[in-house]
């Protein structure tokens, strides 16, 4: 039976987060560590890596959905293994933030200008809109068949 091994590509300095992975809707397990690995039936799926989940609202089963995912059709051979690695898209504005939270630690110590309050407050609202606009498509998922006779 053909192996499907997804896999937290992420560096030295980003925490391990607990990922959700479904298979065509179905929830198949936690990624707890960099590495999920799994034997599935030869065909075609519809791949999601989830971070996140929902918060709810009253008490009526209404939620607010906070989670960011990416989906990735893939195609699982009859003999062979498919892996998926998958990392999110935040990379210029993970150094951006880095930096804002720098100057943010200084600003308790040193008097900064007026305008790093009014710059740093855009930056953020600006990135949440980002985030909201992006959270289906925040991950990028490669998948790369391998063939093992």
């Amino acid at each position: 039976m053909p192996t499907l091994t997804i896999r937290h590509k992420r560096h030295w300095y980003e925490p391990k987060l607990p990922h959700a992975v479904f298979l065509n809707g179905y929830f198949v397990g936690m990624l707890k560590d960099d590495q999920l690995r799994g034997e599935v039936p030869p065909g075609s799926y519809a791949l999601r890596v989830q971070f996140g989940g929902q918060i709810p609202i009253g008490k009526k089963g209404k939620s607010i959905d906070l989670s960011v995912s990416a989906t990735e059709q893939l195609e699982i051979p009859q003999i062979g293994e498919v892996v998926c690695e998958f990392h999110d898209r935040e990379r210029l504005w993970n150094i951006l933030f880095d930096i804002d939270l720098v100057l943010w630690i200084v600003s308790w110590f040193v008097t900064m200008p007026p305008i790093y309050k009014i710059l740093s407050d855009a930056f953020f609202v600006i990135w949440i809109v980002r985030i909201v606009l992006i959270r289906k498509k925040y991950y990028k998922i490669n998948v790369v068949p391998i063939y093992n006779p």
